[in-house]
């Protein structure tokens, strides 16, 4: 039941349409990191060896700061609101569950999926398929547990490709912060040069390293909790609980996966689908363990 109407024309439809505004988010994402982070890094080094350049890089580090807190950040919110809602309509029929009005608010604009699914289909053949969004062999479960096998596999997908991520960007963080350090440390400056000519330059592109690696743990370990409620779930499904309470309790789940997706920061597509054949590997071997003990309790 679920891999046949995940795979219907609206619900491919609605998946284009979230997968184009978080590629749009995710392109002003990019814009944050060339500004704050690779342009920030680049005066740091140049005033090293251009003194007379400070003030332009400390008036840089305080410009980009400004436009991110007050531009950039809030559109890229918008965008990923948007995009966690169509996920929700997609996920509420696909999983056979009630739009909770209070949690998610007002569903998306039938026009909206229309727009940017329609922008999605020009690239759409330069991207990884958006079929087969649940693992096929969640059609042997009956929808009351093969919801939860799809719930659980969703937070321990994204916590774990999250994790990675943030390791690589403290590493990245700490390996410029060192070599930035050890110039100014080569080249004698005192402590006020220090400041003016690379703590203020440098200053975005570390405060989003460093942002970008606590929200990316802070998310995992949200994800976590909510993996280690879907194990409860599951269990008490398999223990007979009715499917009145299951079905109320994966609601509640799925208005914990809707918040968390509001708050999540983004992974540059690059990176995820350079993980995406080995997790996808990984979490389709732990639904087919579900689905085998969910056939040994006799569902």
């Amino acid at each position: 039941m679920i891999s046949k109407k995940q795979n219907e024309d609206r619900q491919l439809q609605r998946l284009g349409a979230q997968r184009q505004l978080y590629a749009t988010a995710k392109i002003i994402f990019g814009w944050q990191i060339f500004l704050g982070g690779f342009i920030a890094v680049l005066f740091a080094s140049i005033v090293v060896f251009i003194p007379s350049t400070k003030g332009l890089a400390a008036i840089w580090g305080i410009l980009v700061t400004l436009i991110d807190i007050f531009w950039l950040t809030p559109w890229q919110k918008r965008l990923r609101d948007s995009a966690s809602k169509i996920q929700e309509v997609f996920d509420c029929d696909v999983l056979e569950l009630t739009w909770n009005d209070l949690k998610a608010g007002k569903k998306p604009d039938p026009e909206l999926i229309k727009e940017q699914s329609d922008k999605y289909a020009k690239w759409a053949s330069k991207m990884p398929p958006i079929t087969d969004w649940y693992a096929n062999s969640i059609s042997d479960l009956p929808l009351d547990v093969g919801r939860i096998a799809c719930q659980r596999s969703n937070v321990w997908w994204d916590a774990t490709q999250r994790r990675r991520y943030a390791f690589w960007v403290i590493s990245i963080v700490i390996s410029v912060v060192i070599i930035i350090f050890a110039l100014s440390i080569g080249t004698g400056l005192t402590v006020e040069d220090f400041i003016i000519k690379m703590v203020a330059p440098l200053s975005p592109a570390v405060l989003l390293g460093i942002r970008q690696y606590r929200e990316q743990i802070e998310t995992a370990t949200r994800l976590d909790r909510l993996k280690d409620h879907s194990e409860k779930l599951w269990k008490d499904a398999l223990s007979g609980s009715s499917k009145t309470k299951i079905k109320s309790e994966s609601r509640n789940l799925q208005d914990e996966i809707l918040e968390n997706r509001k708050k999540s920061p983004f992974i540059f597509d690059f990176i995820f689908y350079r993980l995406r054949p080995k997790y996808e590997e990984q979490m389709n071997f732990g639904i087919e363990e579900l689905v085998a003990e969910a056939k040994k309790k006799g569902f």
